[in-house]
């Protein structure tokens, strides 16, 4: 993180704040970075999923790896970091938050490489700072691939993870929670961050497999409540950052995504005066508002995936002046970045249509398989099971897009379909957002 902020709180914060009850205890004022009553811009990015170059040949493994993928665009992930983290530079923004699944799969060295990325972000002038997700660390699935092999890699524990990233966040924490990553943060007078890391990674070695779902134990909600009570010591807004969504944001996708036990999480964030949040994990871009128990509304704002089509992040402005923030989306231009640096790969050169065909032709294989090989559909015509996997395909990228997608002659027959886990996605992927999924503005 900047010198600046490392040689203030090294002076001021005793080394009784580090824990779960030492926010309570802070009753002094908090000397941030950007100290006076100003303007804040932030960019916010979710779900990265960087994998370091020197870990694939590109060979055979790899393409049938990312074809089976979930439409990540795992192959060019270095470009469409670096276009992203040039942006951020350029925009000269103040703050740069990224909410989880930094990594593919916790391989250490798409850690490592993407911190000295971030390294640079931060000598530019941007503050960084990150959480993990539920891919990050103690990941059993970290490979590299050679040839026809995938081949295990080292994966990190949550002691690696808070070394990688001590620079964005860790080092320069105001208080840091005892019962996980997560930790308070300063990047202006007015303006905290709460980052709360509510990936679950404890078993996931002796699993095999890491685990899906995240939460927040009952010590690190008293911490919240305990970093609530002292931004408002210090007046200060606070903006909670997760990777797992605060509520749902799919009528159909939910377990593992919505983080366990959430009306507990959001009564915590509303009594602390919390207007918003930002999370991933789900990867659409979506925004949805949650009630607590006496009635309070916070809204949970997710940003789509960087690493998924259309690639999207947010800017977050703060004005001193009507002392609110204002969420806008934006669509990464990685075709003009690539033509701007000189890239010759054509795929780069001719992004926008490579990525729609790559996204699109991912749900369509998708939906023709089952709709293929499922009894259900065995009277189906040829004709019209590819005309309900064209459905399939372009339903699914305006969702993780967050608007309203086109009519498609196949709606009307997965209406009359027999129901299924993919009918229920494709009808409640057909109707237009109440609101706007790439605009909000706080209270």
């Amino acid at each position: 993180m900047i010198q600046f902020f490392k040689f203030v709180i090294l002076l001021l914060i005793s080394s009784s704040l580090f824990g779960c009850s030492s926010a309570s205890n802070k009753t002094e004022k908090i000397t941030a970075p950007i100290e006076k009553d100003q303007d804040l811009s932030i960019i916010e990015t979710t779900d990265v999923h960087y994998f370091a170059p020197s870990l694939t040949d590109n060979g055979a493994a790899f393409k049938q790896y990312v074809a089976a993928g979930d439409g990540k665009q795992l192959a060019y992930s270095d470009e469409i970091t670096d276009a992203f983290l040039e942006d951020v530079e350029a925009k000269k923004t103040d703050v740069l938050i990224i909410s989880g699944d930094l990594t593919n799969n916790g391989e250490k060295t798409s850690h490592e490489e993407l911190a000295k990325k971030l390294a640079q972000v931060e000598k530019a002038g941007t503050q960084v700072f990150v959480v993990p997700g539920n891919h990050d660390i103690n990941n059993p699935w970290a490979r590299k691939f050679e040839k026809d092999k995938q081949l295990p890699t080292d994966t990190i524990t949550p002691t690696d993870f808070s070394k990688i990233y001590g620079d964005f966040g860790y080092k320069e924490a105001i208080s840091s929670d005892d019962f996980s990553l997560s930790y308070l943060a300063a990047p202006s007078s007015k303006v905290w961050l709460l980052m709360l890391d509510t990936a679950i990674y404890k078993t996931n070695m002796q699993q095999g497999t890491p685990t899906t779902e995240g939460g927040l134990t009952t010590g690190t909600l008293d911490w919240v409540k305990e970093c609530s009570a002292l931004a408002e010591k210090n007046g200060a807004k606070l903006i909670p950052v997760m990777h797992h969504n605060l509520t749902n944001h799919s009528d159909v996708i939910q377990r593992g995504f919505t983080i366990n036990y959430n009306q507990q999480v959001i009564d915590t964030l509303t009594a602390g005066n919390m207007e918003f949040s930002l999370s991933g994990h789900i990867h659409t871009q979506n925004i949805r508002t949650a009630k607590s128990t006496d009635g309070k509304e916070i809204t949970d704002i997710v940003t789509n995936a960087l690493s998924v089509y259309p690639h999207k992040y947010g800017n977050i402005t703060y004005s001193a002046k009507n002392k609110n923030f204002t969420y806008q989306s934006q669509k990464l231009d990685i075709e003009s970045w690539a033509k701007e640096n000189g890239k010759t790969d054509k795929n780069l050169l001719n992004f926008d249509q490579f990525d729609y065909d790559t996204f699109y032709n991912s749900g369509y294989d998708k939906a023709i398989m089952d709709l293929m090989t499922s009894d259900a559909y065995k009277t189906y015509s040829q004709s019209d099971k590819e005309k309900m996997a064209d459905t399939m395909g372009l339903n699914n990228m305006y969702f993780f897009a967050g608007t309203a997608p086109p009519k498609s002659a196949g709606m009307a027959l997965w209406d009359s379909a027999p129901n299924s886990f993919l009918k229920d996605y494709v009808l409640s992927t057909s109707n237009p957002p109440k609101n706007s999924n790439d605009y909000y503005v706080s209270p």
